[in-house]
């Protein structure tokens, strides 16, 4: 039996142009979410399904990247900023609805307004060059017991996951710039911090500010302070 190619080419190319107009609306969407948390819900799950598949994503290349090519990439310094917010917005979505009591007695972490807990350090260690050669999470000098896991919650990982040293975990500008463990010099690594806390009528957590080194007078500290409610 013969077959019609232009039969046999339509279905393709209207499979094509559909794809197309999928992409071009959930792109409208996503411009038209900007500001409102969805659009980072969506930039988020793109990720996490490139990721399942096996794609390098953004955050991949820059969790090996050497770091002075970072800093001198200035076309993605909003996006590894926004990379960071959303890591410190993920630990503080853990502590929303928690009770004063529950922070108090599983996290010795007690208080509100400028309580100023630190939850541990994100450190690196690099060659002269800038290139990565391991990276560690420090709490032995925490106020905040017990969270030891707060890359997970960062991250998205499951809980009891292993630390990967191999790879860092924030990306912006701010945060290379003080990422590096001189221990003798300024720079400390990364220092999580609780800035703030505020509860609702029920004593719960309803209002959580996190901040990364709020104390070094590096850039503005603001650049790396995030508000969860």
């Amino acid at each position: 039996m013969l077959i019609n190619l232009r039969d046999v080419k339509r279905p393709k190319g209207q499979g094509i142009v559909e794809y197309a107009l999928l992409l071009a609306f959930i792109l409208a969407i996503a411009v038209a979410m900007q500001g409102s948390g969805i659009d980072s819900a969506i930039a988020n799950t793109f990720t996490r399904v490139a990721q399942a598949l096996g794609v390098e994503t953004e955050q991949d290349r820059w969790a090996t990247a050497n770091a002075s090519d970072l800093l001198a990439d200035t076309a993605s310094a909003q996006a590894r900023l926004e990379s960071d917010k959303e890591f410190l917005t993920n630990i503080g979505k853990h502590f929303i609805g928690m009770s004063k009591d529950d922070l108090k007695n599983n996290y010795n972490i007690s208080g509100s307004g400028n309580t100023n807990i630190l939850l541990g350090h994100l450190v690196e260690n690099r060659d002269e060059q800038g290139n990565l050669i391991s990276t560690s999470f420090d709490t032995s000098g925490a106020v905040a017991k017990n969270t030891g896991d707060f890359y997970n919650w960062a991250t998205g990982a499951a809980d009891g996951s292993s630390y990967d040293t191999t790879k860092r975990y924030l990306f912006s500008d701010y945060a290379l710039n003080n990422a590096e463990a001189v221990y003798g010099g300024q720079k400390t690594g990364n220092g999580i911090k609780i800035t703030n806390i505020q509860y609702d009528s029920d004593n719960k957590v309803k209002r959580i500010v996190l901040s990364v080194n709020p104390q070094t007078g590096v850039g503005n500290k603001e650049d790396l302070t995030v508000n969860v409610e």
